[in-house]
């Protein structure tokens, strides 16, 4: 395909003429003249930039999400609000919520789920990804009972029965509802909308099928966006095929403060991933999570793409650590905006300043991107800019404000390459991949709205897949 956009503005460039041709630009230059069978866009003075990433998502949970409940503090007030859209929810059989926060339902349980929920299983999942909350009829469907054998995490009461709560088993009630993959056309669509041209997919169970199922969805262009695959230590062996639009990521190592592996099991993990060629991305969001974690690293040595998936509470003495190092953090700064209300009532009040930093990391030489970890936050890369600079709660509250960042760097978190996300904004060049992002707005409009709906055609792999007047 051949695509030439006429009178884009350049950021840093000017107004220029962009030609793609196949998955590449062939030339920018000034009065390019269309060929045959080529697209022509006329920019009319648009900004067009690198087509943005997602640095973290789980783009299978995403696309589950959106058949499913939104039981966020965001999406509904309290828990009579919980019971009205449980007995709401359109069809039969199961009920799958996601998003969901203790604060909306303190007593959520098997229990209650029986007393106010429909009469169809039911599985609600916490917003951190931790957590499930099943009712009884779910639990029939699954075939689990009272007297089983059951792995930890499943929470027992003082009687011994089951609480309804299972804790880090996504895997374990995955195999016994023999889920289906859903379709990641949806997901694919919106991220387009958005500019989205790139993302990471960071769960921690991806294997082999996982990377075969995307291979499969980027060729029919189910998804068309690339793939980079974080996963277990099976995708090291994993054959990319040439030109593929999936690549294999690090090693994804998921911490949990209450049950943290052996020191010197984590040192040896990290120098394994090391030794197959794959840096790793760790998954810290408490402070004992991160020291853990970067003395692990301090240990084992880093290399080139080492990160630190959320770094969600960083002191200046961590950031000293981390810039010694040399590893990159992705952070989720639309976090504050979401969650930053319910974060000033429960987090710790000497924690709050360290709160998924932005200027922090950046005056410490830390390098920084930015992902979604859709489901659970906004996949709007736009939203999470403009609370990168402003750092406003949903209901109007600066957090830390010394932490906010300028447009352009709050863009930045989203550019990069899926290999090197702390890259920062690149202007466009002849070379690079058409993957591109054309706005409605000119640059300087672009960085103060910050807005999605400025997005006016996204390019993926030389492909338009989005065209807001189409």
């Amino acid at each position: 395909m051949r695509v030439l956009f006429r009178g884009a503005e350049i950021p840093g460039e000017g107004i220029r003429d962009v030609r793609c041709v196949g998955d590449h630009i062939t030339c920018v230059a000034n009065g390019l003249e269309p060929t045959p069978n080529e697209r022509v866009i006329d920019a009319n003075g648009g900004a067009l930039v690198p087509g943005l990433i997602d640095h973290h998502m789980h783009l299978y949970a995403t696309a589950a999400a959106k058949a499913s409940l939104d039981c966020s503090p965001l999406a509904l007030a309290n828990s009579e609000a919980l019971v009205v859209a449980l007995r709401e929810f359109p069809g039969t059989e199961w009920v799958r919520g996601y998003g969901f926060h203790h604060s909306l339902c303190p007593d959520l349980s098997r229990a209650w789920l029986d007393r106010y929920g429909p009469a169809r299983p039911i599985r609600i999942q916490h917003q951190s990804g931790k957590l499930w909350v099943l009712n009884s009829l779910a639990l029939n469907r699954l075939g689990v009972q009272t007297s089983d054998i059951l792995p930890d995490g499943v929470e027992r009461l003082s009687d011994g029965e089951l609480s309804g709560r299972f804790y880090d088993l996504d895997a374990w009630l995955g195999a016994r509802l023999d889920r289906q993959r859903p379709s990641l056309r949806s997901v694919s669509s919106e991220l387009a909308s958005f500019g989205v041209t790139a993302v990471t997919d960071a769960s921690v169970t991806n294997d082999y099928a996982d990377f075969d199922a995307l291979l499969r969805a980027t060729e029919t262009r189910e998804v068309t966006q690339r793939v980079q695959l974080m996963g277990n230590e099976s995708l090291s062996c994993v054959q990319v095929p040439a030109n593929s639009a999936v690549t294999i990521g690090p090693v994804k190592i998921y911490l949990r403060e209450a049950e943290l592996p052996a020191f010197d099991d984590l040192v040896e993990q990290i120098c394994a991933s090391h030794q197959n060629g794959r840096a790793i991305a760790a998954h810290c969001v408490t402070r004992v999570e991160l020291i853990f974690l970067l003395s692990a690293l301090q240990a084992a040595g880093t290399v080139a793409g080492d990160r630190i998936e959320h770094a969600s509470i960083a002191d200046d003495d961590a950031l000293e650590l981390i810039a010694n190092l040399g590893v990159t953090v992705v952070t989720q700064p639309h976090f504050i905006a979401e969650r930053g209300d319910r974060y000033l009532r429960d987090v710790d009040r000497d924690d709050l300043p360290f709160l998924y930093r932005g200027r922090g990391f950046l005056s410490h030489g830390i390098g920084l991107a930015g992902g979604s970890d859709g489901p659970y936050g906004s996949i709007d890369p736009w939203a999470a800019m403009r609370a990168a600079v402003s750092r406003r709660t949903h209901q109007g509250i600066c957090m830390a404000a010394s932490e906010c960042l300028h447009p352009i760097e709050a863009l930045s978190l989203y550019c990069g390459s899926l290999a090197e996300p702390d890259a920062g904004y690149r202007p466009l060049s002849v070379g690079m991949h058409a993957d591109l992002c054309l706005l409605s707005q000119p640059w300087s409009s672009v960085l103060e709205r910050l807005d999605s709906r400025d997005v006016r055609i996204t390019l993926c792999r030389g492909e338009v897949v989005y065209d807001s007047q189409a």
